[in-house]
This record gives structure tokens, C-alpha cells and sequence, in this order.
């Protein structure tokens, strides 16, 4: 039950990003498609962190395998695509390799954000003490 919390938390903290300006202002995403990566990348990183604990509470070593795969994919692909991105930004002609990653990147960097805040929560043990169930 507490994981639905550390979920939950993970996507309050995209929406405050995204409703705040926050990712305008990194260029994180381009502003054609903001609103469907934000959407789309954060509950699919919900759908993996409910995949994540479930393998936590069956198989706990694939599960703590899956956990460091998501976080250190999130480290890997955020400078990417925010390096794509400004390769394209500073492009004079449409760089449409630059634009292919930039675009997926925005997606799978929130997919991992969230899924990684989660993990991370849950590490943490933010809510209560007892071990995460």
C-alpha cells in the first residue's frame, strides 16, 4: 500500500514541475509535445514502478537489479536528450537524428524520473518505518 504513496508522490512532483515552468525552462521537452511526454512518460513510469515493487516483493534480487538499472538509465539518458535537444535547437537545418532522440528521450526520461523517485522514496523509507509492503 505505501508504494501506491510513493508512486503518487513521484507524479505530484512531475505535475508541480510541469504545471510550475520548470520544463519550459530547461528545454527539456519542446512544446509541441510537452504535455503528451509529461502524460504519457510519467504513467508509464508509474506502470514500471508497480513492476518494479512487484518484483521487489517476488523475486527481491531481480527486483534490486531492476531498481539500479532504472536509476542509473535515468542519469544516462537525461544528459542525452537534453544534449540532443540543444543540437537541434542550435541547428541551422532540421537535424532529424538530433529530433529522434530529443523526442524519445523526453519520454523515457520521465518514464525513469518517475520510476526512479519512486524507487528512491521507497528506499528511503519516507512513510512510515516498518519495511515497504
Amino acid at each position: 500500500m505505501k508504494n501506491i504513496v510513493y508512486i503518487g508522490v513521484s507524479l505530484a512532483v512531475v505535475a508541480a514541475l510541469h504545471f510550475s515552468g520548470v520544463l519550459t525552462s530547461f528545454t527539456l521537452t519542446h512544446p509541441i509535445w510537452r504535455d503528451n511526454a509529461t502524460l504519457f512518460g510519467s504513467l508509464g513510469g508509474a506502470v514500471l514502478s508497480g513492476l518494479i515493487f512487484w518484483a521487489c516483493a517476488v523475486k527481491p534480487r531481480l527486483g534490486r537489479w531492476l531498481e539500479r538499472l532504472v536509476i542509473v538509465s535515468f542519469l544516462i539518458i537525461l544528459p542525452v536528450s537534453m544534449y540532443y535537444a540543444r543540437v537541434f535547437i542550435d541547428s541551422a537545418d532540421y537535424e532529424r537524428m538530433a529530433v529522434q532522440i530529443w523526442h524519445k528521450g523526453s519520454y523515457t526520461v520521465f518514464v525513469t524520473f518517475v520510476a526512479s523517485l519512486s524507487v528512491l522514496l521507497a528506499k528511503l523509507r519516507i512513510i512510515g518505518s516498518s519495511a515497504r509492503g
